[in-house]
């Protein structure tokens, strides 16, 4: 990977035996931190490298981005020079639609595809949403809408009326991109895909979980975890952080893990 630092890409402060990069894209509101520990907990033969989404964290001053096509450009741009290894993606929720435009994106431009798709916590792109929009509800009701549908914000956040002036305007951005994205039909990818989701997850159906599977031609699954719609943040981090280790194993060559 090239030493010059790319405000776009986090990656793992000591990576000398990655043979995989793991990019990592997050659900609406969050940033990179939500990845953080699985630089840690991943074998030392991933690369874990969050994205950094403009408008939050050391991104802050700049100005978010509401539409999925401009930020997936960006993102594209920035990667171009950091697929000297395989590489596979993974994204929770908001970070699932956005995980898959990118692969399709860098199939366009020419670029490897990769070598895996992790999808979490959302029905496929191409499967109608059925509920109502929330970007544009008042703050009030946006609060409400949210612990109805995801049980809420942190109470950390909630409790601090700065953070709450800071973080709304964050997530009202991803909201926006999300309930304005356009899915235009395109041919599969030749990676597999694996689909992830809470048992409990109100917001993702089982049809929605397989529809996943219209992405690829490679191989595909779908597992559900104990949890709701952050499983992935509870008990049930390590075993989803011990399949996708598994994965990547398969998929790599014997020269690629550790």
């Amino acid at each position: 990977m090239t030493s010059n630092h790319n405000p776009w890409i986090s990656p793992r402060t000591t990576a000398h035996d990655a043979r995989v990069r793991l990019f990592c894209l997050p659900h609406a509101g969050s940033g990179t931190s939500a990845y953080n520990l699985w630089k840690r907990l991943l074998p030392a033969f991933v690369d874990v490298c969050p994205i950094h989404i403009p408008g939050r964290e050391s991104r802050l001053a700049e100005p978010s981005i509401m539409d999925s096509p401009t930020l997936i450009a960006g993102i594209t741009t920035a990667l171009a020079g950091h697929l000297d290894l395989p590489y596979a993606i993974f994204g929770h929720s908001m970070g699932s639609l956005l995980a898959l435009d990118l692969a399709l994106s860098l199939r366009a431009s020419g670029q490897p595809q990769p070598i895996y798709l992790f999808v979490s916590g959302r029905n496929a792109t191409h499967v109608p949403i059925r509920q109502s929009e929330l970007h544009r509800l008042p703050d009030a009701d946006l609060l409400e809408a949210l612990a109805i549908r995801y049980n809420g914000l942190p109470h950390e956040i909630l409790d601090t009326p700065e953070l709450l002036d800071l973080y709304l305007p964050i997530l009202r951005a991803d909201l926006t991109l999300l309930e304005t994205h356009r899915y235009a039909p395109q041919p599969p990818l030749d990676c597999p895909i694996a689909a992830f989701a809470g048992a409990d997850d109100r917001n993702v159906t089982p049809e929605g979980l397989a529809a996943w599977g219209d992405h690829t031609t490679a191989a595909f699954e779908t597992r559900l975890f104990d949890g709701g719609h952050f499983y992935l943040t509870g008990p049930s981090r390590p075993a989803l952080l011990e399949l996708i280790a598994k994965r990547l194993t398969t998929v790599a060559s014997p020269a690629t893990t550790v």
